[in-house]
């Protein structure tokens, strides 16, 4: 696995982690890992990882990335005007297209790119996905293959209640808070090994990221940006969990699900029973699965 960076701007440099294998054919796909709000590229670990049980390194290679202000990854923190807007959900969708555009310009790695893309977004990471697809140019378009969205946030804006919100806004603000969070909504019971990586990771978010979500990238409407996507037959797995509280099901399939198809993306959706949000790390073969079935069809 190697760290990458790609300097976005002077005070903005995304992290990557790169994997791939010596058994990966060169005419597979690169996958593309966008993690969640209080994640972080380590967030995919079961999925990219050779070690894991569950990775898909030996058939892909594969991108995991750290938003700006989360990991390794670092945004406008010192600028003067620097604000939480600045960690939405736009500003995340234009680094990702730098990213991609970026690694196409790069002879060292023109080729994980040569023969397509698939974009995996877990909640935040599948908002910003799709706002990528309005950003991205037509060259980039036509290398995605497809999405994988596991529990997005919805491209229509949500607006929490006021005590709601406010529970948001706290639920990073110590250790304790997150294995809180973790243990009584994010997540049916993990090991203790994922519990400790999701606290680290939540923890390790800047200021600014952490309430950029919050204050703007949830109530972001980017339903329209999806108009301009010039390759509509774009195929999109949805996966949605059955306790999630966070992104429920039924609001995925109607958010998500229907507004994609009428669209005119190409969307399947399914259910993963007895998971709640954290799907990555609950069940990561759904994923797996998820992804192979969408290069296979």
């Amino acid at each position: 696995m190697e760290s990458q960076f790609i300097e976005i701007s002077p005070d903005t440099v995304i992290h990557l982690r790169l994997v791939k294998e010596a058994s990966v054919s060169d005419k597979s796909p690169l996958l593309v890992f966008l993690h969640y709000w209080g994640g972080s590229s380590s967030t995919w670990y079961k999925l990219t990882s050779p070690a894991s049980q569950w990775s898909l390194s030996s058939q892909y290679a594969s991108v995991a990335l750290d938003f700006r202000g989360w990991g390794q990854s670092t945004g406008p923190e010192q600028a003067a005007a620097a604000t939480a807007k600045d960690y939405s959900v736009t500003p995340n969708a234009s680094d990702l297209v730098t990213v991609l555009e970026r690694l196409k310009s790069n002879p060292a790695t023109a080729g994980l790119v040569r023969n397509g893309i698939v974009l995996i977004g877990h909640s935040m990471g599948g908002k910003v996905a799709l706002a990528a697809l309005g950003k991205a140019s037509d060259d980039i378009l036509r290398l995605i293959k497809g999405l994988v969205l596991v529990a997005p946030a919805p491209p229509t804006p949500l607006v929490l209640p006021p005590e709601m919100s406010e529970q948001q806004k706290r639920a990073y603000d110590t250790a304790e808070s997150v294995q809180w969070t973790v243990q009584n909504v994010l997540s049916t019971p993990l090991a203790k090994d994922d519990v400790s990586l999701i606290v680290r990771d939540s923890r390790a978010g800047s200021q600014l990221a952490t309430e950029g979500w919050i204050l703007h990238g949830m109530q972001e409407n980017i339903v329209a940006a999806l108009d301009n996507v010039s390759s509509r037959e774009i195929k999109v797995s949805v996966l949605a969990g059955e306790l999630d509280v966070v992104e429920q099901k039924d609001r995925v399939k109607s958010e998500v699900v229907e507004t994609l198809s009428a669209k005119g993306f190409l969307v399947t959706f399914a259910v993963v029973e007895g998971v709640k949000h954290l799907i990555p790390l609950e069940k990561p073969e759904a994923v797996r699965r998820a992804v192979e079935e969408l290069l296979v069809n």
